[in-house]
């Protein structure tokens, strides 16, 4: 008995140097959370697999320019045509049903929703092309919420059956997610050239 405790206690003190040297576990903690620590590392996760590196980084900032001006104009377009005709029918990129709210109603709120993201665009557009990240900030927080909004609610629908799993919808919300993932991109390098007082390298006019 005597010779496996000391056996035991000699492996428990091996193990203890081998693992102690490299850990500090006076660091772990069940309650030290700090979130936003954690989300400093999940976007240093996401940004060592994503395409905000260098060599891409033309493409991502030219296809985040045509993207925003396309936008731009389709929301424009889709404004103009729900306030200048009463009886417009109101297009969504992903079809639903309200059964709650009389169709004035909703063309109030999709006035007040399609003017909100207008604004949002045309922020996004002079931000990209005046360099101002704080420019780019509304339409970042608008789409957030958004996307957090309709990814929700397309889980909630397959998980309860109601919906069938589309691809078609599916590479939708991707798609949106990537496209506001390249406009992140986009606003950290200009943020970092304005620090670094290099911003002449990606000034359009």
């Amino acid at each position: 008995m005597f010779e496996v405790q000391h056996i035991n206690s000699r492996v428990r003190r091996m193990l203890g140097r081998i693992f102690q040297e490299r850990r500090d576990y006076t660091a772990y903690s069940i309650w030290n959370f700090c979130p936003m620590h954690r989300w400093d590392q999940a976007k240093s996760l996401l940004q060592s697999c994503s395409v905000c590196r260098t060599e891409l980084f033309p493409v991502v900032f030219w296809v985040v320019v045509l993207l925003s001006l396309c936008g731009a104009g389709t929301n424009f377009y889709e404004l103009m045509q729900v306030w200048s005709c009463p009886y417009w029918k109101l297009n969504m990129w992903r079809q639903r049903h309200f059964y709650v709210l009389s169709y004035w109603m909703l063309r109030k709120a999709r006035l007040f929703g399609s003017s909100i993201n207008l604004i949002a665009w045309f922020m996004l557009v002079y931000g990209i092309l005046t360099i101002s990240p704080a420019a780019m900030s509304p339409w970042i927080l608008v789409t957030s919420l958004v996307l957090s909004v309709e990814w929700f609610m397309w889980s909630f629908e397959v998980i309860t059956g109601r919906l069938a799993i589309n691809l078609q919808t599916l590479l939708s919300l991707v798609l949106h997610v990537f496209f506001f993932g390249m406009v992140c991109c986009v606003k950290s390098v200009f943020e970092v050239a304005l620090a670094d007082h290099m911003e002449h390298s990606l000034r359009i006019i």
